[in-house]
């Protein structure tokens, strides 16, 4: 049924594509340099350090076959140290070397298809005899061969398994996930570009022909992943291992991404070192995640809801995926809302339709449920309609926990293909997460295929931040909050620890990240809570993410913690510091109550807010919900009054978003969106404008105009690249226009056909962070690490432009492919906050200056 809305979003008026000014190229590193100038020294290191990984890996196979252990690929498995920032085709081309996986501290891991390194010995001494194909030598600082065992232990093992190396017992059994890459050595020149005075007939025939050999290539990979796998497979099997694989016996347990796959394994200790030590192609070993939780110890007090009338949701209404421990779906508060047909279970060994919520004390699935139904207060009287359906995807036992058969990125593309593929839905609450703080060099296979499933399907995760421990944490790499006061780290410093950082999947670009914040602030003699109202509850993960990103990317009232203040501090959780919930009745209890906190119940309140908008909006992407929450989002008063401000966006990310802000407007607030699914190329500029109305930038006016800004875009990632430029195979940013500049002015400075004498001199806009990690008025931090970029403003009404304009630029990532795309959406908003003068309405006017058929006209890629 649709709503009505008195002051609708606008449609954001895209006026310009064209090819994008970039700014390339960059200083030759200062090593090598010296490299160049030494190069008699640096070919000798290389050669030296070459032939002993040579003379390693000879007899390391010799030993192999004399042992009788299970056959590996003979490439030499290596090491390189580079320049972080360089672009690593040259490794192929030049020197015959597959990458496997690259490290954001100039760390590589390649594969020689050459034993005897020919190709490579070859280049060495031309760069020492400074001949032709010699010259990328210089940037290959150093070589590490399969000899210097701690180095791939540090760099191939997760922090817990390399704590737990020297432990692993050759005849034990041990569960592990293998990441193996799958893209060859083969090499491919970047796309033609069209030369002066070229006809367009003949470059099209080039680019036509640069476009088989993608093809040709792409179909090489998809045969060299299917030989990998089988490779991997029969050496697990040939040390009496096993590939774990429960959702579908025709896809070996395995997920796949565009360079890489993953597998889950039982194999022997024996067997997991061989394959650490000498399958070249691995770039990752981890353990399996292990889920924690945060026990409560609140007095149950529930409430009465005899006389509350609950209707169902409207037959069109959306529905969200519940991804959890399942629901008790007869519940009297939740029952109306299921869509039962829907609902199947997904726990191996376990009947499909065994979806209940098994988990005691009230559940775990049920309340999550209820917390997208009911995101503030539970009714006790009065009537209430439902909002939305609600799916359930059974995948936690009654432990609340993940079996370690069942692989997580295996359950979430069967639950994606199922919910979205088959019925459609768009939303997928996931308030599961593991133990250990996520990893900064790389994307988990979780997360990653969380980005992956985003790319495929129009939908969106509301992801749970994830939860420290409260008392001594017996997790590694995670301390509990009563080991920071043993350590003398104090709410809230600790909570931007290393040790408190987001777990998997928490860490995934596509997933909106959500965090805790307190409702409450708790004082009673000398009993006191962690924090006040809208601050961060005391357990709760934060960011910042993989690469830099803003994570979480917003926060919502998942409860609070009280302490006693003592030397030896308990910690405790009144119903005052609770969350009102609907709780199972499966072994007794009330209907709802106030007795559990956890990340896991801000994220629906969240899924709640995108709910409203898909009702409102039920035929645009995901990817503009993602948009419209994130921009809601405002940060409370001691987050913009901190000091610190970096460390509050690493705590509640962009804030507290808004449903009405979210859903609509106002006389003194606007909000411009774009609509459907939008792509933007690399190299290409999409250009927006908003005309400023004259009367809202007369001189001498001072009215307080905040503007925000959020782009929400999706590529197709790849795990084994070092940073988001390299994970995404298009990254996006944008670019807005200076306090007083012109249209043309703005055209000129970003479009490569602009005339750079029209560029003005104006003043940047004071955004709050800003394309550079050191431009914003938050320090530390960078828009363009995150796929959800928002940024803000507070401008006085004479400083706006006569146009308003926002540039979406594309960026060339890991495919080569000129036609490869991402997909966005943008958000824009103008509020005078003082609301003393009506924006909307004048705003609205002048937009629908630009005519449709004059757009059309100025579009040319």
């Amino acid at each position: 049924m649709a709503q009505t809305n008195t002051f609708p979003h606008l449609s954001l008026p895209l006026i310009i594509r064209e090819r994008a000014r970039l700014n390339g190229g960059g200083d030759t590193p200062d090593q090598e340099h010296y490299n160049k100038e030494h190069r008699a020294e640096h070919s000798l290191k290389l050669k030296n350090s070459a032939q002993s990984a040579i003379s390693f890996w000879s007899n390391r196979l010799q030993e192999r076959i004399n042992e009788n252990l299970p056959a590996v690929p003979a490439n030499i498995p290596l090491f390189l140290r580079v320049d972080p920032d360089s672009d690593l085709e040259y490794l192929r081309h030049f020197f015959k070397l597959e990458i496997v996986s690259e490290q954001d501290d100039g760390y590589i891991i390649v594969a020689s298809e050459e034993i005897d390194m020919a190709t490579f010995m070859g280049a060495v001494e031309s760069f020492a005899q400074n001949r032709q194909g010699g010259a990328s030598a210089a940037k290959i600082y150093e070589v590490i061969g399969p000899e210097n065992q701690q180095v791939r232990l540090e760099r191939i093992l997760s922090d817990y398994l390399l704590s737990k190396w020297h432990e692993i017992e050759n005849a034990e059994i041990y569960t592990v996930d293998i990441g193996v890459e799958c893209l060859g050595s083969r090499s491919i020149r970047p796309p033609p570009e069209q030369r002066e005075g070229e006809s367009d007939v003949r470059f099209n025939e080039r680019l036509a022909a640069w476009k088989e050999i993608l093809q040709q290539a792409q179909v090489a990979w998809d045969d060299l992943m299917a030989e990998r796998e089988s490779q991997l497979i029969s050496f697990v099997h040939g040390h009496g291992g096993q590939i774990l694989d429960i959702l579908h016996d025709d896809h070996q347990g395995v997920a796949t991404l565009p360079d890489s796959f993953t597998v889950r394994i039982n194999i022997s200790g024996l067997g997991l070192r061989d394959l650490v030590f000498n399958y070249p192609y691995i770039f990752e070993v981890r353990e399996p995640e292990v889920l924690i939780g945060i026990a409560s110890d609140s007095i149950l007090e529930g409430g009465s809801h005899h006389a509350l009338e609950i209707e169902s949701p409207e037959p069109d209404a959306p529905a969200v995926c519940v991804i959890d421990s399942g629901i008790q779906e007869e519940h009297p508060l939740i029952r109306n809302a299921i869509d039962s047909p829907a609902s199947m279970c997904f726990l191996p060994g376990v009947a499909v339709t065994d979806v209940a919520d098994y988990v005691r004390s009230g559940g775990h699935g049920t309340r999550v449920a209820g917390a997208i139904i009911y995101p503030r207060n539970i009714p006790t009287a009065g009537a209430f309609k439902i909002p939305c359906w609600i799916q359930n995807a059974r995948v936690l036992d009654a432990n609340n926990l993940l079996p370690t058969e069942l692989h997580p990125p295996l359950y979430l593309r069967a639950i994606t293909e199922k919910y979205s593929g088959e019925l459609g839905t768009k939303l997928f609450n996931h308030s599961i997460a593991a133990s250990n703080p996520c990893r900064l060099r790389s994307m988990s296979a979780w997360a990653a295929a969380i980005d992956m499933l985003s790319w495929e399907y129009d939908v969106l995760y509301f992801q749970s931040a994830g939860n420290l421990p409260d008392y001594s944490s017996s997790v590694p790499f995670r301390q509990g909050i009563l080991d920071h006061h043993v350590a003398g780290r104090s709410y809230p410093d600790y909570l931007v620890r290393p040790s408190s950082r987001i777990p998997c999947p928490s860490e995934s670009l596509q997933a909106l990240t959500i965090g805790s914040i307190n409702h409450y602030t708790y004082a009673n003699g000398h009993l006191s809570s962690l924090g006040g109202i809208d601050e961060p509850s005391p357990y709760t993960t934060t960011g910042l993410g993989v690469w830099g990103s803003i994570k979480p990317e917003v926060v919502e009232y998942g409860g609070g913690m009280v302490s006693d203040n003592a030397i030896s501090p308990t910690l405790t959780t009144p119903l005052e510091v609770c969350t009102d919930l609907v709780r199972s009745t499966m072994y007794g209890g009330p209907l709802s109550a106030q007795d559990q906190i956890g990340t896991s119940f801000s994220a629906p309140k969240v899924a709640a807010i995108a709910a409203a908008i898909q009702q409102l909006l039920p035929n645009e992407p995901a990817l503009l919900y993602r948009s419209l929450i994130v921009n809601s989002a405002r940060w409370p008063t001691w987050a913009t009054r901190s000091a610190n401000k970096l460390a509050a966006l690493r705590q509640i990310g962009y804030g507290i978003p808004d449903l009405e802000r979210a859903t609509s407007n106002t006389p003194f607030r606007v909000t411009l969106i774009t609509h459907g699914e939008n792509r933007v190329t690399a190299k290409e500029a999409q250009i927006y404008q908003i005309p400023v109305p004259p009367e809202l930038r007369a001189p001498g006016d001072e009215f307080q105009i905040r503007i925000d800004v959020t782009l929400s875009y999706v590529g197709r990632p790849r795990r084994t690249r070092r940073n988001i430029r390299q994970y995404l195979s298009t990254w996006v940013d944008w670019r807005s226009s200076y306090i007083g500049e012109s249209l043309e002015s703005f055209k000129s400075r970003v479009l490569k056909s602009g005339d750079k004498d029209l560029v003005e001199d104006d003043k940047t806009i004071k955004w709050a962070i800003r394309e550079r990690d050191d431009w914003g008025s938050i320090r530390g931090v960078k828009r363009g690490t995150s796929t959800v970029q928002k940024d803000w403003v507070v401008l006085n009404s004479h400083e706006l432009p006569h146009d308003f304009c926002i540039a979406v630029i594309g960026h060339a990532g890991w495919d080569l492919d000129p036609d490869a795309y991402a997909k966005y959406a943008l958000t824009v908003t103008f509020e005078a906050i003082n609301n003393d003068i009506e924006i909307y309405d004048r705003i609205e006017a002048s937009v629908n200056t630009i005519q449709a058929p004059q757009i059309e006209a100025q579009v040319s890629v």
